[in-house]
């Protein structure tokens, strides 16, 4: 063909060949320019069905106009040759300018940064690149980055694969190219299942990978090998590969690189954001803002509990009695970010023993032994003890105890089994070790009821010989309690984990009539304190559901003085009822004096850490918890909640994605990847986010914010009146924030003054966000002082918490 014309084009060389077609460097003899040029195959433009992909790939292709994306310039055919015409990139192919180690960071960001935006603007029309790797990205002479090769690329109809898409990639800039795609291809795609955009996510997570490490993520001696290690191997993580890495781009890779879809990156726009982001704190060295885009605040958000202190309050989570929250400060290096560590050998994971009755009724017994057995070894410093979320989550499944040990990070599981009859029980337990499979340890216990406090006493202490490890202390002194009644509070407390007006109502219930047969039982009186909290602003009046809950608590301390649960919850209370912070100290810190291993005690405080203005050590603390609770959505929560109030942005949004991961149906995540997408710069991101949530005030809010941020002041001031109107009353602290956002400070104050006269107002969050355009204003120091948080009051709090294994 060299040296021949179709139409008016001369061509003039060969660039490259495939199944699909042939690629030509041709003379455009009417437009006076060098073009690229496609030819289909005549043995294959005789077969209708390869003509009509072909037609449909250059009409999809010739819909999308992107600068980081070849051009097709025209669909042709001329003496029954049928080609098209496209732009004809001058440069090198990304794959020949990958030194050995590796690119350097800033350019793994700018050229990451803009294939995830052509892959973009391909997926917004329904199209899936399907053959992305080096050899298909030019870096042209002037430095511009251009995504090549769309041949694979179709309409995102379901389909599967076909051999010949694994095979029949075309480079439009390379002679004689031998095309291995294999190792940039999906686990979907290998298989020949349907794809999707999904897939190209896990292609450019191989690709970024290269560039960052130098290598492939996935290594194989040959084809077989190279598939099978996609299919079911982890890549090794980035930073061991090259440790002076961020931390974080190494999880964004790992995301991209999920095998099933559904657990990947949803839109290939979070991996820009999450990218441009990780930039923004890599080049300033510490977090991405240090105040809002524009100069626009953002507001705060409330808790469906009728709580509004703040974005983070959004993802307060009931487990029993343990809450979740974060706060917020400048942002510690994305280096420090928390990474799966090394399983050690004093690691061990209690899972739900069995429930062996007769009839098969007794399964809250059953749970609530593990659980205390679980509580007990937790008492240990020097062993890493699961929580029980994560640990309980494998209920119920078949799952090999290899896997499990690898998903919680544990050496150790415990297994076993409760039977419970009359006033007779019987427990096995068992101890294996995850990796063999080798039951390292057995026992059967025959007990009358009244004795299973010595006997789960007597359990743990024969774990922990077999373990070699050493219990620091005093061994815990068994109970006294009526059988009958612990048997009712590890019923309620099973009851009050379902989360709903059913469950915290019978969970009363149950606590009361344990009361009734033990009037002196403290455990009894704080699950009891616990089912009103949870009640308190949901199904019960907030005023009221405090007063009871803070009733039974002091009832508790009344009962047993060092009572470490009854303490933590009145700091709870007194953090999130009272906004009284150097009582919430007080009563932490005796929680922990009493109990400091205990998880829930641990993660409860976390908050008060933030709100002392002490963000990297709250990020310490929930770092450690979800290390201890793996597999529980509300790690990530927390988690991406502290990472928020230090104004790391990326770091929340991650955080929250994997929260959303572990449980879809979660609502406060998308309020604060809505908020943090604003503040990194993808308004239409945080707009998709916030209307995700169906709660419709968080909507309005967030429509508001953006609206404000994108200079839509009009259609903003209309979602703002809606608020006041819809919700004003119950909540003027949240309209103040936004008038806060909004840079309209006299109404601002005016909105807090509402709020502090307010008969049931809840704590405000001083430090977020939405009120830095006050905080310059002698109105609001007065205000600080009222409500106790001036910064000299908080310099004056003292609290620690001192994380098991780490302190000194």
């Amino acid at each position: 063909m060299i040296g021949k014309s179709l139409a008016h084009y001369e061509i003039t060389g060969l660039l490259g060949k495939g199944g699909m077609g042939e690629v030509y460097r041709a003379r455009d003899t009417k437009l006076k320019r060098d073009v690229a040029l496609k030819i289909l195959p005549a043995e294959l433009a005789a077969d209708p069905a390869r003509l009509e992909r072909f037609q449909r790939e250059a009409e999809a292709v010739a819909g999308v106009n992107h600068p980081n994306i070849v051009t097709l310039y025209s669909v042709e055919k001329d003496a029954g040759t049928h080609f098209l015409t496209m732009e004809l990139v001058e440069g090198d192919e990304l794959d020949h300018l990958l030194p050995p180690d590796g690119l350097g960071l800033p350019k793994v960001f700018e050229i990451g940064t803009a294939i995830a935006d052509a892959l973009a603007a391909a997926h917004g029309k329904g199209i899936v690149h399907r053959d992305l790797k080096p050899a298909n990205v030019m870096i042209t002479t002037d430095g511009h980055v251009k995504v090549l090769d769309f041949g694979l690329a179709k309409l995102a109809e379901t389909g599967p694969s076909t051999p010949d898409d694994a095979t029949l990639a075309l480079g439009l800039t390379r002679e004689g190219a031998v095309l291995g795609t294999v190792p940039y291809m999906s686990p979907e795609q290998l298989r020949g299942r349907d794809v999707d955009h999904r897939s190209d996510i896990f292609s450019l997570g191989v690709l970024l990978y290269e560039l960052s490490a130098g290598r492939r993520p996935f290594l194989g001696d040959n084809s077989a090998d190279l598939t099978s290690s996609i299919l079911k191997e982890a890549p090794p993580p980035l930073t061991e590969l090259k440790p002076e890495l961020p931390r974080h781009l190494g999880r964004i890779l790992a995301h991209c690189l999920e095998k099933e879809p559904k657990d990947r990156y949803q839109s290939v726009l979070d991996i820009r954001n999450e990218l441009r982001g990780l930039r923004r704190e890599v080049e300033s060295g510490v977090s991405v803002a240090n105040g809002p885009l524009s100069g626009v605040h953002a507001a705060s958000q409330k808790s469906r509990k009728g709580l509004w202190i703040g974005i983070a309050a959004t993802v307060l989570v009931l487990v029993g009695v343990a809450f979740f929250l974060g706060r917020e400060e400048q942002a510690p290096p994305a280096e420090t970010a928390a990474t799966t560590p090394a399983i050690s050998d004093k690691s061990i994971a209690v899972m739900a023993f069995v429930d062996m009755s007769p009839r098969k009724d007794q399964e809250y017994f059953s749970d609530g032994i593990a659980e205390e057995l679980l509580n007990l070894l937790a008492n240990i410093p020097e062993l890493k003890v699961i929580s029980r979320t994560s640990a309980f989550s494998f209920k119920g499944k078949d799952v090999p105890l290899k896997q499990i040990g690898e998903e919680l990070g544990v050496a150790h599981i415990l297994e076993g089994s409760v039977r419970k009859a009359g006033n007779e029980i019987r427990i096995t337990a068992q101890l294996i070790e995850a990796e063999s499979d080798t039951h390292l340890w057995s026992e059967t216990y025959d007990r009358e009821l009244r004795d299973v406090f010595a006997l789960q006493d007597e359990i743990a202490a024969d774990v922990v010989d077999q373990l070699k490890v050493t219990l620091l202390g005093d061994a815990p002194k068994s109970k006294e309690v009526d059988p009958k009644a612990y048997a009712l509070f590890l019923d309620a407390r099973q009851a009050g984990r379902l989360g709903s007006r059913e469950g915290y109502e019978r969970a009363i219930a149950l606590c009361e009539q344990a009361l009734a047969i033990d009037p002196g039982y403290a455990d009894a009186c704080v699950a009891l304190a616990g089912a009103y909290v949870n009640q308190a602003g949901a199904t019960r009046p907030r005023d009221e559901g405090f007063a009871l809950a803070r009733n039974a608590a002091q009832k508790a301390l009344t009962l047993d003085p060092d009572h470490a649960k009854a303490h933590s919850l009145l700091g709870w209370i007194a953090t999130y009822y009272d906004g009284d912070l150097r009582a919430a100290a007080r009563h932490f810190q005796k929680a922990l004096e009493l109990e400091p291993n205990n998880l829930d005690i641990i993660s409860n405080s976390a908050p008060l850490l933030g709100m002392l203005g002490r963000y990297g050590e709250e990020i310490a603390v929930n770092e450690y918890f979800a290390e201890r609770d793996p597999l529980n959505s509300n790690s990530y929560m927390n988690l991406g909640s502290s990472y928020f109030a230090a104004r790391r942005w990326s770091d929340a949004v991650a955080q929250q994605r994997e929260a959303l991961r572990l449980s879809p149906d979660k609502i406060g995540p998308h309020i604060m990847m809505g908020y943090s997408l604003l503040m990194m710069g993808d308004p239409k991101a945080a707009l998709d986010e916030f209307a995700r949530t169906p709660v419709e005030d968080y909507q309005v809010w967030g429509k508001a914010l953006v609206f404000h941020v994108t200079g839509r002041q009009e259609d903003a001031e209309a979602q703002l009146q809606d608020y006041i109107d819809r919700w004003g009353r119950e909540y003027p602290d949240g309209v103040a924030s936004l008038y806060a956002a909004f840079g309209q400070i006299e109404l601002a104050f005016e909105w807090l003054e509402t709020w502090r006269q307010a008969k049931e107002r809840v704590p405000i969050e001083p430090s977020e966000p939405s009120w830095d355009s006050l905080r310059d204003d002698p109105r609001w120091h007065t205000l600080l002082e009222e409500i106790g948080r001036s910064p000299e009051e908080l310099d004056a709090i003292e609290f620690e918490v001192k994380l098991p294994g780490r302190r000194g």
